[in-house]
């Protein structure tokens, strides 16, 4: 679960930390969203086993009825197809900044963009197995182990000090030199929903949770609460260090990818580019899918069919691709739509739909009269929390980006 969970929106965190948060209270948000993002995984689970149900769109279906599951199917596809524009985004960062420290100058990120879409995503996007991509898991969390160690590393060697002695790459120059102006122990205000939003993101798992409900051997609600609280923590080990490493190294000038900020005559950061481009070619074709198949049902939901039909799978295929390379060259930094993901889809899916679907649950299970529901109903308060963040979290990081 952890393995799965974690992913390129790590690469976001400093950056969220140096919209304003102050260490203590980055630390202690983490902590604690991470806390609420395994309680209601764990609703997701129970709300399973009280059930049978198998799927996520299923539980839905089975509280609010089938003709409302295009909601799920369209969160599922929103969901997926933003995160496919952070990981072209990503890569478009990551393979120029490579190309450029091999001395291809011309190399700018919306040609590598158009190119990694042209030659490499849409021939991947057009293979109807995917079975053979499994493989991307273990690849993935090798890349987010290498960046946490070389994140850490750098923090600690002073490679990239900007006070005496000057650090080996500050020296060097070409690179933009860290600030520490904002840093603070406490600050914690409404800049802080970046992080939160950004946190969101980092997350999210929940509609995959029927998933991981069904694949655990020996299942019940115990077991299920210790994996999930188990996974969760280890997620936030790797949140916190990498965040804190990263804000330590770069201060307030921690980009939205973090891996920007290190020199490209750093060949641990050099490495940690190749592993984490790798990871998002061979995992763009999954996620990308993911996508497709929201739509497709969304839309046969709706009475659309055509998007549905295999025979239009090529234009479908081909559409969405340019749709998202066109916005991720115009998005061109990653920290705003992973913001604005996290703000929007974690909202929906980490805290309002896992509470409303467990509470309904009970609700049709045990009656509204019932100490269950009683008990159950307490999760309601995820609503309004998660309303606010929605809300405020897209305001904030527009407000922190494109307003700045």
């Amino acid at each position: 679960l952890a393995n799965n969970v974690a992913g390129a929106g790590i690469l976001t965190l400093a950056a969220g930390k140096a919209s304003g948060t102050g260490w203590i209270p980055s630390i202690l948000t983490c902590m604690a969203l991470a806390f609420m993002s395994a309680h209601t995984f764990i609703l997701i689970g129970k709300a399973c086993e009280m059930t049978g149900e198998k799927t996520f769109k299923g539980l839905w279906a089975g509280a609010f009825g089938e003709r409302t599951s295009w909601i799920v199917d369209s969160m599922v596809f929103i969901q997926c197809f933003l995160v496919s524009i952070i990981y072209t985004g990503l890569l478009g960062d990551i393979f120029s900044a490579l190309l450029k420290s091999l001395g291809f100058s011309y190399a700018n990120r919306t040609p590598v963009i158009i190119a990694a879409a042209t030659c490499i995503f849409w021939p991947l996007n057009m293979i109807k197995d995917l079975s053979g991509l499994a493989f991307t898991s273990i690849l993935g969390l090798v890349a987010v182990l290498y960046t946490v160690f070389f994140v850490v590393t750098r923090s600690l060697d002073g490679s990239y000090s900007a006070v005496e002695p000057i650090g080996k790459f500050i020296a060097e120059g070409g690179i933009v030199l860290p600030s520490f102006e904002k840093s603070s122990l406490w600050n914690f205000d409404l800049n802080s929903l970046v992080l939160i939003s950004n946190l969101g993101l980092a997350f999210i798992s929940h509609y995959n949770a029927p998933s991981y409900w069904q694949s655990l051997k020996n299942r019940n609600t115990k077991r299920f609460t210790k994996v999930a609280y188990s996974a969760y923590t280890i997620l936030t080990l790797i949140y916190v260090t990498i965040m804190c490493a990263g804000y330590a190294t770069f201060g307030d000038a921690c980009k939205g990818n973090i891996l920007l900020n290190y020199s490209s005559n750093d060949i641990l950061s050099t490495l940690g580019r190749v592993s984490t481009g790798l990871s998002i070619v061979f995992g763009f074709p999954l996620i990308s899918n993911g996508a497709r198949e929201g739509l497709k049902n969304a839309s046969s939901a709706l009475g659309v069919a055509s998007i549905s039909d295999p025979r239009n799978r090529t234009v479908l295929v081909t559409v969405l691709l340019i749709i998202t390379t066109l916005l991720s060259i115009v998005l061109s930094d990653i920290k705003l739509i992973a913001g604005l993901t996290g703000a929007l889809m974690g909202s929906s899916l980490v805290y309002i739909c896992p509470a409303i679907i467990y509470t309904r649950v009970v609700a049709q299970l045990h009656g509204k009269g019932s100490d269950a529901y009683r008990v159950a109903k307490r999760n309601i308060a995820f609503i309004p929390f998660g309303i606010f963040t929605a809300i405020m979290g897209i305001i904030m990081t527009l407000k922190n980006t494109i307003l700045k």
